[in-house]
């Protein structure tokens, strides 16, 4: 889904730890769109999502 694009150079890309943590926060914050992924994150969607880390750097 990302890749090489003129004068951009990906120096890092890596899967960050917090995934977990940070949809937990999402589903229980009082927000419409929250409330509406719940069921999907209940049903197990979160073996499907993952948070990436991308450091790019201008060339």
């Amino acid at each position: 889904m990302i890749g090489q694009t003129s004068g951009v150079v990906i120096e890092d890309m890596h899967q960050m730890a917090c995934t977990s943590e940070a949809w937990a926060d999402w589903i229980a914050c009082d927000n419409e769109y929250a409330q509406g992924d719940r069921a999907a994150v209940e049903a197990g969607a979160l073996e499907f999502l993952n948070t990436i880390a991308v450091t790019l750097v201008k060339a």
